[in-house]
């Protein structure tokens, strides 16, 4: 669409170009213009039918172009509002989902729940007693698995939960872990040694439409033919910053696992610099830069 507004607005300029010349070419020609006080009845006539006939159909064409690219225009602005419209839903809705997360404390001693935001600190205070939990089994076992596998898999083990009923569906979405299987014995078995901590609880309830509307509203944006690329920055922008650290983290471990594929293969973070205001050394042992190469907050602030 954007093309092609830009096409009608070159022949515009070209036919206005073309109308003006013709018109002061045929008005001060010296066959038409004529000083003197007297008019010369036949020679009026021809003017007009030759000016009518020849300038004013340059002038016709470019009316009609111009009629043909105001409509785009307001064609264009209509979509844009929808668009809009129909993001600021999907950003309304993703506030009324995070004031409706309602957790309880990970230590079953603490008998709290954090409601709206606060609960994505306990998702991050699971997320990375889980990760200690798997780097031990890393270490102590050999296993050399790499900081991005272990945040992938643990991941896993955090969003859809780790128990003995429900082994063989882990095992099964972990597989492409080497040594997947033994990681989610170990792992369980180092979780049922402290029962008082309900690492293994599933979190697929609160997060599942949480980063699906997400993922939806940047797409919606990003897809947009009628969204220039620094309206859809803006638009993303206003999305990022209704998230919190403890968010962008969970986000951030999200992307590790196969979840992350489709936004890595659209590259709506980087493009977007959607994580740019995560801090430094706040994912634990995996650098985000590392992964998602851009200029993050901390690096703006040094400057």
């Amino acid at each position: 669409m954007r093309n092609f507004l830009c096409v009608l607005k070159i022949f515009a300029i070209i036919f206005a170009i073309i109308g003006f010349l013709s018109f002061g070419l045929t008005v001060f020609n010296p066959v038409y213009f004529y000083t003197l006080l007297q008019i010369d009845t036949e020679l009026v006539s021809s003017f007009g039918t030759f000016f009518g006939g020849y300038v004013g159909t340059i002038f016709s064409i470019l009316s009609v172009i111009l009629l043909i690219y105001t409509i785009n225009i307001q064609s264009n602005e209509k979509r844009k509002d929808e668009i809009r419209n129909n993001f600021f839903r999907m950003l309304d809705y993703h506030n009324e989902n995070v004031k409706q997360l309602k957790v309880s404390h990970i230590d079953t001693k603490k008998d709290e729940k954090s409601e709206g935001r606060r609960a994505f600190v306990i998702f991050r205070i699971q997320m990375r007693k889980l990760i200690e939990l798997v780097h031990e089994i890393n270490d102590e076992n050999d296993y050399n698995l790499p900081n991005s596998d272990i945040a992938g898999m643990t991941y896993m083990f955090f969003y859809y939960g780790l128990d003995n009923g429900w082994r063989d569906f882990i095992d099964e979405k972990i597989a492409i872990y080497p040594n997947h299987s033994e990681f989610a014995q170990k792992t369980l078995d180092k979780i049922n040694r402290n029962p008082s901590l309900k690492l293994g609880r599933t979190n697929q309830t609160s997060l599942s439409s949480y980063f699906r509307n997400m993922y939806n509203a940047i797409k919606l944006v990003d897809e947009s033919k009628a969204l220039s690329k620094d309206e859809k920055k803006d638009l993303i922008k206003i999305y990022r910053s209704q998230l919190s650290n403890p968010e962008l983290y969970i986000l951030f471990i999200n992307l590790m696992p196969q979840f992350g594929k489709k936004w890595k293969e659209k590259g709506y973070i980087t493009k977007y610099e959607f994580i740019k205001n995560l801090p430094k050394n706040y994912c634990d042992r995996c650098d985000p830069k590392k992964y998602f190469p851009m200029t993050y907050e901390y690096e703006d602030l040094k400057n």
